[in-house]
């Protein structure tokens, strides 16, 4: 199956949250784009334009979402101080929401500096997932943690 007849077959599902996994699969479709800065670009538009419309429906982003928006910035942007603020903004919304895991944190180890990983998370690399307070991650137990 295409990755459009697998976006058709979703987009006929009709459920409470249809429009949430909608949404991530845009956004997971998104920061896999490759090619010109311009296609990166669109790409880059298209994912936040479906991670802001969650909150139009009355829908709140979960572990996955802010995984998949975590990739699209790191895929779609230049490493540039922009980024770094984007990737920070969605990081402090995932953990004020309750959903950050301990992949979201190797996503970023894995793709950023120590330094900026520091200045994004407020952490070290290194630091235990246990350690950190249990309300950043209070929600996350009820969606993957291996998106």
């Amino acid at each position: 199956m295409s990755i459009l007849q697998c976006m058709i077959a979703i987009a006929s599902i009709n459920f409470p949250h249809t429009h949430l996994i909608r949404c991530v699969y845009r956004i997971k479709i998104c920061a896999n784009a490759t090619g010109s800065g311009e296609k990166k670009l669109n790409a880059l538009r298209i994912a936040i334009s479906a991670f802001n419309s969650l909150s139009s429906v009355g829908l709140k982003a979960d572990s996955i979402t802010y995984t998949g928006m975590i990739h699209a910035l790191l895929n779609l942007m230049d490493d540039s101080p922009e980024r770094s603020k984007a990737i920070s903004g969605i990081f402090q919304k995932c953990r004020e929401d309750g959903y950050l895991n301990p992949h979201i944190l190797n996503v970023l180890a894995a793709s950023i500096s120590e330094d900026k990983y520091l200045t994004i998370t407020g952490i070290t690399p290194k630091t235990e997932f246990a350690s950190l307070p249990v309300e950043w991650s209070r929600k996350s137990s009820q969606d993957t943690m291996s998106n």
